[in-house]
C-alpha cells in the first residue's frame, strides 16, 4: 500500500474502515481513542480488548489497505512512537514470544530488505555529493542519535579532512558562527523521539544560510521543514530502545560512496596505515620463543 504520510490520513482510513460492519465499528472506535495504547498490542490482545474475533481485526487491517496486522501495527507504531515513554517499552520484554518470532528481529529484517530502494534514491546521491564536495562536514546529533556520530565521524575522518562533530555541550555546538560556514554542510542524525535542542540548533543554522542535510526515520519527521536532502531510513522500535541496524548500514555505505569520489583516498589510507604500523597501534602476535 502507499505510505501514510500523516496521522490525519491514518485516522481517516480508520474511520472509513469502521463503516464496513458492527465489528469494524467497535475496532475503529477503540483505535480512534487509544492509538498509543493499541501500538503495544498483538492482534489477539486487540481483539480481546475490543471484544471481537481476531479474524475481525485482520479483516479491519485489510480494509484499511494493509496486507495484514503486522503491516498495520508497524505503520501505527511509526505514527505514534515519539509519544512512547521508556517504561511502556517493557512490553517488549514479554517472554511469551517464540524465538523465531521476535518482533525486533522481524523489524530489522524488514528494514534491511527495504534498503536497496533507499540507497538508489536521489536523496542518497545528493547526500554523497554534499559530503564529498563540501570543504567542511559537520555531523550533528543529540541524545541517542548522538551516539551514532562517533562511528561515522571516525570513518569519514579516515578518508577526508574537514570532518567535525557537533553534539550538545561541544565547543562547536556552543560556538557555531555562520560567517565561517562557507562551503559547509551540516548532516544531522534526527531520529525519534526527535531531540528538541537538536532540531532548534539545526533550524537556526539553516536560517543563517548553512546547508543542512539529514537522516531521519520517517516522512513525518520535523526535520523535513528545513533540511534538504533528507534521507529516510527506518529504525526498529520493538524493544526498550530503538535499534539502528539500517541507519548503521547506511552510514557505512555513505562512507564507501564518498571514498569512491575522492581520488587520493588510496594514498591517504596507505599513509595512515603506515603511521599505525610505526606506532604499533594494533595488537600483533609475538613470535613464539624457540624451545631450548
Amino acid at each position: 500500500m502507499k505510505a501514510l504520510l500523516t496521522l490525519e490520513n491514518f485516522l481517516d482510513r480508520i474511520l472509513e474502515a469502521s463503516q464496513e460492519s458492527p465489528a469494524h465499528q467497535q475496532i475503529g472506535k477503540y483505535l480512534s481513542c487509544h492509538l498509543r495504547e493499541a501500538s503495544f498490542l498483538s492482534a489477539g490482545e486487540l481483539a480481546k480488548e475490543v471484544d471481537v474475533s481476531q479474524a475481525s481485526v485482520s479483516r479491519f487491517c485489510h480494509t484499511m489497505g494493509f496486507r495484514g496486522f503486522s503491516e498495520f501495527i508497524g505503520a501505527l507504531q511509526n505514527m505514534v512512537r515519539e509519544e512512547w515513554r521508556a517504561p511502556e517499552r517493557t512490553v517488549y520484554l514479554r517472554p511469551s514470544l517464540p524465538l523465531d518470532a521476535d518482533p525486533l528481529l522481524a523489524q530489522e529484517i524488514a528494514n534491511l530488505e527495504g534498503l536497496p530502494e533507499i540507497l538508489d534514491s536521489e536523496a542518497m546521491r545528493r547526500l554523497v555529493d554534499f559530503v564529498s564536495t563540501s570543504e567542511r562536514v559537520i555531523l550533528a546529533g543529540a541524545r541517542i542519535s548522538g551516539t551514532l556520530i562517533p562511528y561515522i565521524a571516525y570513518c569519514l575522518g579516515k578518508i577526508r579532512d574537514g570532518v567535525e562533530v557537533a553534539t550538545p555541550g561541544s565547543i562547536l555546538w556552543d560556538n557555531l558562527a555562520p560567517s565561517s560556514m562557507k562551503n559547509t554542510v551540516i548532516v544531522g542524525w534526527v531520529f525519534s523521539r526527535y531531540a528538541k535542542g537538536l532540531l532548534e540548533w539545526m533550524e537556526d543554522a539553516a536560517q543563517n544560510g548553512i546547508r543542512i542535510a539529514a537522516l531521519t526515520d520517517r516522512w513525518m519527521s520535523p526535520v523535513m521543514s528545513f533540511a534538504d536532502p533528507v534521507l529516510v531510513v527506518p529504525v526498529a522500535n520493538a524493544s526498550l530502545f530503538d535499534s539502528y541496524a539500517a541507519p548503521m548500514f547506511v552510514m557505512n555505505y555513505l562512507v564507501r560512496q564518498v571514498a569512491r569520489r575522492l581520488p587520493e583516498v588510496g594514498i591517504r589510507l596507505e599513509q595512515l596505515e603506515a603511521r599505525d604500523q610505526r606506532m604499533e597501534v594494533y595488537w600483533t602476535r609475538r613470535p613464539a620463543k624457540p624451545r631450548e
